[in-house]
Formats: structure tokens, C-alpha cells, sequence
């Protein structure tokens, strides 16, 4: 309800799961559908090494760039503190509140009892804590991740969103044609990742694709001369007229 009182407030556009979704269905249904099943939801073991989830993850970092690049926009979890957190008119903010007031809401909302509540919350968190840690290896709860962090039962939302809003004039000083380049790198960094990672003729569980200012830089092992060279060419086609720089090593080798 913050965000949404946010972006009302600014006249920005909300980023939810739903839009998320819908960009991620441009990719094709099978990837809503595997959205649907792995988003926020902690991955089995077999699911970590798996490319679906491994391509989602992917599909969601360039959705998340991609919808950052238009600029006043206010995004919905889903890891953007972290993929942002290079960009420095990105004001990246936590909300918590306590327990019981989350047991109280989701009771009301949803009709059931508290121990209902309760277990629903509990489960939630943990799933979301989960898959997190795994599609991007941090801790959701982390301070240091955060521009600012609100606790609900020592103030009111309206205090919230007014506190957030004063905060939007310091962040657009720091547009600066620097930092948005910045961004569209890493925005382009990940389209080329995500066109790797999407195409299950390859599979490279070590694959990092970064933009260095100069150049897309490929790391990794691949399995042989065939799957990295396939690798290459999947990048050179995705990222255009930027130059690519292939590290990848072969397996063995």
C-alpha cells in the first residue's frame, strides 16, 4: 500500500508482480507458467541447477533494468535494492512491521483465524527469504542494502510515503548522463544474460555476463569448444553493436 500511495503521489508508475509477468510473457507462456511456480517460492535442490530457474532468475533481472531505464518508477521487491544498487538516484527502501500487526492485516484480508495468519506469514517469509538468498546470495534483512528502512509501528503510512516523497528531490540531482548510462550497461549486461540463459541449448551453471564500460564480458567453464562458441554467438546477436570479450574457459582445459 506504501508503494502504491508512492507512485499515486508522484504520478509514477507501479512496477508489481503482475507487470513483472507480463514482460516476462514476451519471452514466451513457458515462462510465465515457470514464474508463476518459482517466483518468491524457495527452490529445491534440483531446481537450483536447473536451467528454468536459472532462466527466470535471468528474465526477471532484465525485466527489473529494463523498467528502471523509464525512470520514475517505483518497483516492487523482487531483488531491485540489489540490482540497483550501483545506480545512485535508485532510492531503495524496506518496510517492516511487526508481527502482529502483519497477523492482524493478513487475518482480515484473508478470513481466517490468527494461527491461519500466522502460519501463511511464517511460510511466506521464509519462501521469500529463500529464494532470494539463492537468485542473488544476499540477506534480504540486511541494513546495508537499504537507502531507508520504515518500521510501521512507530509511525503512520502517510508519515511513510511523505517521508519517501522529501526524499525523490535528492535522488534526481544524482541523474546524471553518467549514472543512466551506468544503468543502461547493466540493463544491456543483463538482456544479453538473460538471451543465454533462456536458450536451453546451452547451460553454463557458472556463467557471469557483466559490462565493463568498454565491453560485455563472458566468465565461466563451459563443457566444451562447441557450447562456449555457441555462448559467443548467442551474445554477439543479442548485444548488438557492443563489443563482446569472451573469459570463458573449457572444461578440462
Amino acid at each position: 500500500e506504501i508503494g502504491k500511495a508512492v507512485a499515486r503521489n508522484l504520478k509514477y508508475a507501479y512496477v508489481s508482480k503482475s507487470t513483472i509477468y507480463r514482460d516476462i510473457e514476451k519471452h514466451g507462456e513457458q515462462w510465465l507458467k515457470w514464474g508463476a511456480e518459482l517466483d518468491e517460492h524457495a527452490p529445491s535442490i534440483w531446481e537450483r541447477y536447473d536451467r528454468s530457474f536459472a532462466g527466470y532468475v535471468s528474465l526477471l533481472e532484465h525485466c527489473i533494468y529494463e523498467l528502471a531505464l523509464k525512470n520514475n518508477v517505483v518497483i516492487l521487491g523482487r531483488g531491485g535494492n540489489w540490482l540497483l544498487q550501483e545506480i545512485p538516484y535508485a532510492l531503495r527502501v524496506r518496510i517492516i512491521a511487526p508481527m502482529e500487526d502483519r497477523i492482524r492485516l493478513v487475518s482480515e484480508r484473508e478470513g481466517v483465524n490468527r494461527e491461519a495468519a500466522e502460519k501463511i506469514l511464517r511460510f511466506s517469509d521464509h519462501e521469500r527469504s529463500i529464494f532470494l538468498k539463492k537468485a542473488y546470495h544476499r540477506d534480504w534483512s540486511h541494513p546495508d542494502d537499504y537507502d531507508m528502512t520504515f518500521n510501521t509501528s512507530h509511525m503512520g503510512r502517510d508519515e511513510v510515503v511523505k517521508l519517501i516523497i522529501d526524499e525523490i528531490p535528492a535522488r534526481d540531482k544524482q541523474t546524471t548522463p553518467k549514472a543512466q548510462e551506468r544503468l543502461r550497461q547493466m540493463a544491456l549486461a543483463a538482456r544479453v544474460k538473460s538471451d543465454i540463459r533462456t536458450d536451453f541449448h546451452v547451460f553454463i551453471p557458472t556463467l557471469e555476463v557483466v559490462h565493463d564500460g568498454t565491453a560485455i564480458v563472458l566468465r565461466g567453464v563451459a563443457r566444451d569448444l562447441k557450447q562456449r562458441k555457441k555462448v559467443e554467438e548467442i551474445a554477439r546477436g543479442s548485444a548488438g553493436p557492443t563489443k563482446i570479450r569472451s573469459e570463458l574457459h573449457v572444461r578440462g582445459t
